[in-house]
C-alpha cells in the first residue's frame, strides 16, 4: 500500500522494531543485523532519557517481579530470534515497546546513521514516499539545512551498509541531493505545511469536539469486536466480566469512532485491586500497537474509550488530564495477566 502521510516520515522506534522483527521472521534480515539494530535501539532509549520501568530493589530487599525480568535477559533465547520489547542497562530495565521519535541530537552519531538507513529500508518495503521523507527530515533533524543532510546521505550511496538499499532508492536519493534548493519563501511555506499536516487528529478532536472521528487502523470492525470480546468473556472482580456483552456491543455499535457526544450514563468497568483497570489499559495498549497505522494517535484510543467508559473520563476533560492519563498508559503496567491475548487477535497478528 502506498502511504504518504507526513506522520510516517518520523524515525519512530516501535515502527522500526516491529519492522525489523517482521524482516527477521521472513528471513530477510539475519540475527547479526538484528543484534546491531538492537544495540542502536537501546542507545536511542537511553539518549532520550526515558526512565526505566523497573529498577533494582533496594539492598536487602527482593522482588519476584524484578527477578522475572532479571532471569529473562539471561535466558539463552533472549534476543536470539527477534528483538525483545525490553532490555536491561546496569541494574534497571527499559521499555522498547514505547512510542519514541528518534532524533539526531538525542542519540549517538552511529546509532542515528544506522536507524536512518533502516528507515530508508522500511520505506522501500512499504511504498511510502522516500522524497517526502527526505523533505521532512531537512527540518526534523537537520535544522532546515539541506546541504547538511546531503552530506549525511552521501555515505549511503555506496550501498555497503548493513541494509542493502535498492538501486532505485540510490537513484532517488542521488536525484534528491542534486535537486536545486528551493527559494527561502517556499521552504518556509513547506515547513509550515508539514507542521500543519502532522498535527494529530487528537488535537483536532479537542478543538472541534462536535466532530465524529473515525480511528483508522489495520483491524476490521469485526476483528475489533472479536478482540474486545475479552471484556465479557474473561472474568474480573467477583468472577464477573469487566463489562457485560451488551455493553461492549453498544460501545462498538457504530464502529471504531469517537462519537460527537459521549454516552450518558457511561459504563463502569468491573474491577478491584486484584483485577485492576491496568489489565484493560494493557489490552487497549496492545490493541493500539497492532492496529495503529501511524503510532501517533494513542490519544484517540483513550478518547474513544472515554466516550463510553467512566474509568477513562479524564481523556475528555482537558489536555492536561488526557496527557496525565496517557503518561500512565503503558504496556508495562500489566505484564502478568493470565489472559491469553493471542486468542483474540486476528490470525495474521498471532
Amino acid at each position: 500500500m502506498n502511504r504518504t502521510s507526513p506522520t510516517d516520515y518520523h524515525i519512530e522506534l516501535t515502527e522500526l522494531r516491529n519492522f525489523v522483527n517482521e524482516q527477521i521472521e521472513a528471513g530477510k534480515l539475519d540475527s547479526i543485523q538484528g543484534m546491531i539494530v538492537f544495540k542502536r535501539f537501546k542507545d536511542s532509549v537511553i539518549g532520550a532519557e526515558i526512565k526505566p520501568f523497573l529498577q533494582a530493589p533496594a539492598k536487602g530487599e527482593s522482588s519476584s517481579y524484578y527477578e522475572k525480568y532479571y532471569n529473562a535477559v539471561r535466558h539463552p533465547e533472549y534476543a536470539t530470534r527477534i528483538i525483545p520489547d525490553f532490555f536491561s542497562s546496569g541494574n534497571d530495565f527499559y521499555d522498547l515497546d514505547v512510542i519514541l521519535d528518534i532524533h539526531k541530537n538525542k542519540t549517538t552519531t552511529e546509532s542515528f546513521k544506522i536507524l536512518f538507513l533502516l528507515k530508508l529500508y522500511l520505506l522501500e518495503n512499504t511504498g511510502i514516499s522516500i522524497v517526502g521523507f527526505l523533505d521532512f527530515q531537512v527540518h526534523d533533524n537537520f535544522n532546515g539545512d539541506k546541504e547538511n543532510l546531503n552530506i549525511f546521505l552521501y555515505q549511503f550511496l555506496g550501498n555497503d551498509g548493513i541494509f542493502c538499499l535498492l538501486p532505485e532508492t540510490i537513484t532517488i536519493i542521488t536525484n534528491w541531493i542534486n535537486k536545486k534548493e528551493i527559494i527561502a519563501s517556499d521552504t518556509n511555506k513547506t515547513k509550515e505545511k508539514l507542521k500543519e499536516n502532522i498535527r494529530t487528529a487528537s488535537e483536532k478532536s479537542i478543538t472541534n469536539p462536535n466532530a465524529e472521528i473515525e480511528i483508522k487502523g489495520h483491524f476490521s470492525i469485526e476483528e475489533i469486536r472479536k478482540y474486545f470480546a475479552f471484556l465479557y468473556e474473561e472474568t474480573s472482580a467477583d468472577k464477573k466480566p469487566f463489562l457485560r456483552k451488551e455493553e461492549v456491543e453498544e460501545v462498538f455499535k457504530n464502529g471504531f469512532k469517537i462519537p460527537s457526544t459521549p454516552i450518558e450514563p457511561k459504563y463502569k468497568l468491573n474491577v478491584n485491586p486484584q483485577n485492576p483497570r491496568s489489565v484493560v489499559d494493557f489490552a487497549i495498549h496492545k490493541f493500539y500497537m497492532k492496529n495503529s497505522t501511524t503510532h501517533k494517535d494513542k490519544k484517540l484510543y483513550l478518547q474513544f474509550f472515554g466516550s463510553y467508559v467512566e474509568d477513562y473520563d479524564a481523556a475528555l476533560e482537558s489536555d492536561e488530564k488526557l496527557n496525565s492519563l496517557l503518561s500512565n498508559f503503558s504496556v508495562n503496567k500489566t505484564k502478568v495477566s493470565s489472559i491469553k491475548w493471542e486468542v483474540y487477535f486476528p490470525d495474521r497478528f498471532k
